[in-house]
């Protein structure tokens, strides 16, 4: 059975619905609240790629708030971990930002594990965070 064209006019197409182009996507209309955007994937998006089947954690939240990391100490875990070979002002750059991305998704409802106590979000190991991904795709 032959499948159907359908052709469609947009400004922005995101090809991909994985989390970089779903994040491509939220970003674009973000900064294009007029724009026709259209995010195309071969599957269903609440359920495709490696996020969608269950990621457990986060895997780099600097937790600045609580003075738990900089971004200078994620330079330095890169730069070791990659033997030298890292670009030290993007990994800077990513690491500043990072903290207000995790904070933006648990306002949107990401399910996150958080100490009853503290309610500081729940580590395993000095940079990753315990989530439940299953749910990240779909917010």
């Amino acid at each position: 059975m032959a499948r159907k064209t359908i052709h469609e006019n947009c400004d922005i197409l995101v090809v991909g619905g994985g989390m970089a182009g779903t994040g491509a996507t939220f970003e674009a209309r973000h900064w294009g609240r007029d724009l026709k955007i259209i995010c195309v994937e071969k599957a269903n998006i609440d359920r495709s790629g490696a996020v969608a089947q269950g990621l457990y954690a986060i895997n780099c939240y600097m937790g600045m708030q609580w003075g738990e990391n900089q971004p200078e100490d994620h330079v330095r875990y890169a730069r070791n971990d990659l033997m030298g070979l890292v670009r030290e002002d993007l990994g800077y750059d990513m690491a500043r930002h990072v903290d207000s991305t995790v904070h933006m998704f648990d306002e949107w409802g990401l399910p996150m594990m958080k100490n009853p106590k503290t309610g500081r979000y729940q580590r395993e190991g000095k940079w990753q965070i315990m989530i439940h991904g299953e749910s990240y795709k779909p917010i």
